[in-house]
């Protein structure tokens, strides 16, 4: 499910969260490449771009061209604005997580 954030150009940018096959594809194609953080960084959060103003982005990468084609598709500022909505979202995550009824790890040691 899509969402819009706007970029510092005022823009509205429909983002989608790069998740499973897609994800996976995209760490198979960009091999040892992967963990390099700033390239890994840039190329989630373009990926995640689907439309900018309505005008839409590349369709999933499928090589390692069309990977670097997305910087060339995405903007900065477009990127920018995924990469803080994928932060949030994250952030979300975590607060949920911290504060689901899950039972919380115990200060007292086992078998005391």
């Amino acid at each position: 499910m899509s969402e819009y954030v706007t970029d510092t150009k005022g823009r509205k940018i429909e983002v989608r969260e790069v998740v499973g096959s897609a994800l996976a594809r995209m760490t198979r194609i960009a091999g040892d490449a992967w963990g390099e953080n700033a390239w890994t960084t840039g190329t989630l959060s373009r990926a995640a771009v689907q439309a900018i103003d309505g005008v839409p982005a590349p369709p999933a990468p499928q090589n390692i061209g069309q990977m670097d084609g997305l910087w060339d598709s995405v903007d900065a500022d477009a990127a920018s604005a995924a990469l803080k909505w994928l932060i949030e979202k994250q952030e979300a995550l975590v607060d949920e997580a911290k504060n689901s009824s899950a039972p919380q790890a115990s200060s007292n040691a086992a078998g005391s």
